[in-house]
């Protein structure tokens, strides 16, 4: 049991799930002063314990995260285990009192979400979704820039992310859709999340389309994990926003584009910020540049949670955040039933939910 000084540069966590994204956030507060202390980890497969050990050496290690939370005092829970297991480590955590940073998506079912939902409103606990794309500055920016009024009323957006296939998983749960969700749960809440924050509505209905091109061997996802689609989505404010994705495309991409209503567009790739004019014979734009070490949102997202941490973030924040990631899951898993049954999937009002 840990029995050091709690709050002592920053807060103590229990980290739950230490394979590439946990052992990822053990190095980022091993390198980052004042972000925290890693007190304690848990994972059940021991090679993925012993490398997060040489990240966070003085933590107690686990095979089982609820014996570490039941021994283990801590300020904050932070959840980096597959997300099939998210509920009961968000509810479990919340009864405790303990504040959780859980990464995305914050559920593979939309019932789990709704549990996590039902936890989150009972406890006076601080909960957040790594949801990050909203904490990196170029996506800071943009935001900036339409709440500003530089393109007028978003009219359209348009998301392409061009990526190799998902990384090998400890005994392979991702390529079971059952535990995963699949590949647009898994990834690409992220991006429904953007959709979300800059349309300023809510998304009413989906349409997709999207397969399987590649095995696993030829290069593409494993299993029956789709490897492409195109997503469209529409708001209740006549915003349309769409995402391409592949996986067998390592010569990867991350673009954003949104058209308003006065004719200019906000185009990034990530590094280049461009805001066209709408003048069509000038090509005349505004530009800014974002170094690509920036454009990762991994610190920046646990920076935030810190900075809600600090100010004393209340209940309402806690539920908006809960409602966020389950809204960005409702429209991935609208989408695979639309690519299922090849209809569009209507969304019911007032609550991210498919039919």
């Amino acid at each position: 049991m840990y029995e050091g000084n709690l709050h002592l540069n920053g807060p103590n966590i229990a980290v739950a799930g230490v394979g590439g994204r946990g052992t990822g956030f053990l190095k980022t507060l091993a390198r980052t002063d004042d972000a925290g202390t890693a007190v304690a980890f848990a994972d059940p497969h021991a090679p993925s314990r012993q490398c997060a050990g040489r990240w966070a050496p003085d933590a107690t290690i686990h095979d089982d995260w609820r014996q570490m939370l039941s021994s283990t005092p801590c300020d904050v829970l932070m959840i980096t285990a597959p997300q099939y297991v998210h509920a009961d480590m968000v509810v479990a955590a919340l009864d405790r009192g303990i504040d959780v940073y859980c990464e995305k998506p914050m559920a593979h079912t939309l019932d789990d979400c709704d549990r996590i939902i039902a936890a989150v409103n009972a406890s006076d606990a601080l909960f957040y979704v790594g949801l990050q794309l909203r904490t990196v500055p170029v996506f800071k920016h943009v935001k900036q820039l339409i709440d500003d009024g530089a393109v007028g009323k978003p009219r359209t957006m348009f998301y392409r992310e061009l990526r190799g296939p998902f990384v090998p998983k400890v005994d392979n749960w991702i390529a079971d859709e059952s535990k995963s969700g699949g590949a647009l749960v898994e990834k690409n809440v992220h991006h429904f999340d953007l959709f979300n924050w800059y349309c300023g509505g809510r998304a009413v209905r989906v349409h997709a389309i999207g397969g399987k091109a590649l095995t696993a061997e030829q290069g593409g996802n494993v299993g029956q994990l789709l490897d492409h689609a195109f997503v469209l989505v529409d708001y209740d404010n006549d915003m349309r926003a769409c995402l391409q994705m592949c996986f067998f495309c390592p010569a990867w991409a991350h673009e954003l584009e949104i058209i308003g209503d006065n004719g200019r567009r906000l185009v990034t790739d990530l590094e280049d910020l461009k805001l066209y004019d709408a003048e069509s014979d000038t090509r005349r734009h505004d530009a800014w540049h974002f170094g690509i070490e920036r454009a990762h949102g991994d610190p920046s997202g646990w920076l935030d949670f810190l900075e809600r941490r600090e100010r004393g973030s209340t209940r309402e924040d806690s539920r908006r955040q809960a409602e966020l990631g389950r809204d960005s899951v409702a429209i991935a898993w609208a989408a695979q039933e639309s690519i299922r049954t090849n209809q569009i999937v209507e969304l019911m009002p007032g609550a991210q939910e498919y039919q």
